[in-house]
């Protein structure tokens, strides 16, 4: 292995190596923030959970200021969970462009034509997917509050 040129003085045959390096660590970047944007949506349906089934309680008990406050909390929970889990998903987005650079240039160079992985499709599926769900998400929470303040 010789040492690397400085960019633009690198040999345009012989540099898969670091399309390969540089296909890696777009896909790294772009992997770890869309599992962290899963993880959270995971952890998101499950603290719902808990807090259904509190406020579902409440409201059986007739404990209808608890049953406010559980809906306020899920309210705050749905709005920070919304706008980390938006920053993950846009912050996966900003390696797309590379990534798809990448892929076209090692496909090229294979000559396996279209390879890609990820593309804007993917990420604006995923983007609209967030905003529906916890915007349904924040509705229920704002039904559920006005609910317990009614009663």
């Amino acid at each position: 292995m010789t040492a690397s040129e400085p960019p633009g003085n690198q040999p345009s045959g012989e540099d898969t190596a670091l399309l390969t390096a540089a296909l890696n660590h777009s896909w790294a970047w772009y992997d770890q923030y869309s599992n962290r944007a899963f993880q959270l949506i995971n952890y998101y349906i499950v603290a719902t959970a808990i807090v259904v089934t509190a406020y579902s309680s409440a409201i059986n008990g007739k404990h209808y200021p608890f049953a406010a406050a559980l809906a306020i909390a899920g309210l705050g929970l749905t709005a920070i969970l919304a706008g980390n889990g938006l920053y993950q998903i846009n912050t996966a987005a900003l390696a797309e462009p590379a990534l798809t650079e990448m892929q076209e240039r090692i496909g090229d160079r294979l000559r396996t034509g279209n390879m890609h992985i990820a593309g804007p499709r993917e990420i604006r599926q995923r983007r609209n997917g967030t905003i529906i769900m916890f915007g349904v998400a924040a509705a229920f929470y704002a039904g559920a509050l006005l609910y317990a303040l009614i009663h």
